[in-house]
């Protein structure tokens, strides 16, 4: 609007300009001034008359298109199966056929368990790489990943409790493994949770409780220590594999759950300013 009315305006100024008469002395020349000067100043008016109509429309034009741009919605993408999240889904699915495995009573249901498991922390590592590398990330992907993580230990370590293993630091100490699945689980629903209330709690709340180095260590930690703890399960089968497995894995699952807690408190610290 701004446009049309300076087009106008410009030309309602040429027309008065060219209307008006120079200080004459005679009649006839103030006559004879008027006859060839009010004819001009009529064609100038009507001849940019279209200039401000064109103008105008154009400047219509152009406010409709940003209109319609700024009033349709974005596109929302749909739920695209990428490699790595078809890796990631792969042990979501796996859990059935390892408890399956577990209660097998076949001589290769711990080998089973263990390799599946084994597979699995691969493809948690793999995953990652690959939706870096090809640039594949999504939300789903991002959302489904960790859910997977946590599903696989929570399996690993309430199996481990329902068949306890005593040999290594666990022959006589029947309470260590089931305090550790306690810390874990419980420290994995305190996450969720807050995770859950941070994302309605703002920006820098939900920053607070982003994935930290301390996480993944945690759960690299947890990764080696259950392979370790299944290894043991048949340890002659393994020879002083089997035999190192069974010291090595009580103690790495210690350590793992002290990370475990560790980065539930870092969380707990980072979210406190949040919940006053």
């Amino acid at each position: 609007t701004t446009q049309m009315s300076q087009s106008w305006g410009a030309a309602s100024s040429l027309f008065r300009c060219t209307s008006m008469q120079p200080p004459s002395s005679s009649g006839r020349n103030k006559s004879s001034s008027s006859g060839s000067q009010r004819p001009s100043a009529r064609w100038l008016f009507l001849a940019a008359c279209p200039l401000a109509l064109s103008s105008h429309l154009n400047v219509t034009a152009r406010a409709e298109h940003s209109s319609s741009q700024q009033s349709s919605p974005p596109p929302s993408p749909g739920v695209v199966l990428t490699l790595p999240t078809m890796l990631t889904l792969g042990r979501v699915a796996a859990i059935p056929f390892m408890v399956a495995a577990w209660y097998s009573p076949a001589a290769w249901s711990t080998a089973a368990v263990t390799s599946i498991f084994i597979a699995a922390a691969i493809t948690d590592w793999l995953d990652g790489y690959l939706a870096r590398r090809m640039n594949t990330s999504s939300t789903f992907g991002a959302f489904l990943d960790p859910v997977a993580d946590k599903l696989m230990v929570a399996t690993v370590l309430i199996l481990l409790c329902t068949q306890p293993i005593a040999a290594g630091p666990l022959l006589g100490n029947a309470w260590l493994l089931p305090t550790c699945t306690m810390a874990i689980i419980g420290r994995e629903i305190t996450i969720s949770a807050l995770r859950e209330w941070a994302a309605t709690s703002g920006e820098e709340a939900r920053g607070a409780v982003a994935v930290s180095s301390l996480g993944k260590l945690k759960t690299a930690t947890q990764m080696v220590s259950l392979t370790l703890l299944l290894m043991m399960r048949a340890g002659p089968a393994y020879g002083y594999l089997g035999v190192a497995a069974g010291w090595a894995g009580p103690g790495l699952l210690v350590v793992a759950t002290y990370l475990t807690v560790l980065s539930l408190v870092q969380y707990m610290t980072a979210l406190w300013p949040y919940m006053r």
